[in-house]
């Protein structure tokens, strides 16, 4: 897997990093309900969802929420959304395709590097 440090914009602009674990097949960027817990006092309110995660298991699972603000990766900046889920046990934030889309993100498979841009800043992360 490829796994990087990613900020969420918080209260007053503050950076609130996470490890994101990078999986373009997620049609949604979610984190655990755990992780969203233990940062939800540095974090913008959830607001209602009716999204439902279909884990790896074939288990169906309702969102608590969703949050919409900023990111940013190594200082390039998107905005996006993640929903928050019970039962992230193998990861705490997950990078889906929206959020990847968000950030211009090409993945190079023979070295393990992902590219980002916010069409003003560019940089090339590694595993």
């Amino acid at each position: 897997p490829f796994v990087h440090k990613i900020s969420i914009v918080g209260w007053e602009g503050r950076l609130v990093p996470v490890d994101g674990l990078f999986d373009d097949g997620a049609m949604v960027s979610a984190m655990s309900t755990s992780k969203y817990n233990e940062l939800k006092d540095s974090l913008h309110r959830l607001l209602p969802s009716r999204c439902t995660l279909r884990m790896a298991n074939g288990a169906e699972v309702p969102s608590v929420g969703c949050w919409k603000g900023g990111f940013e990766i190594d200082g390039v900046k998107a905005v996006g959304e993640f929903e928050v889920f019970e039962g992230g046990t193998s990861w705490d934030f997950l990078v889906g395709k929206p959020l990847l889309q968000a950030f211009k993100a090409i993945h190079r498979y023979d070295n393990d590097t992902v590219e980002v841009t916010d069409g003003v800043m560019k940089r090339c992360l590694h595993n």
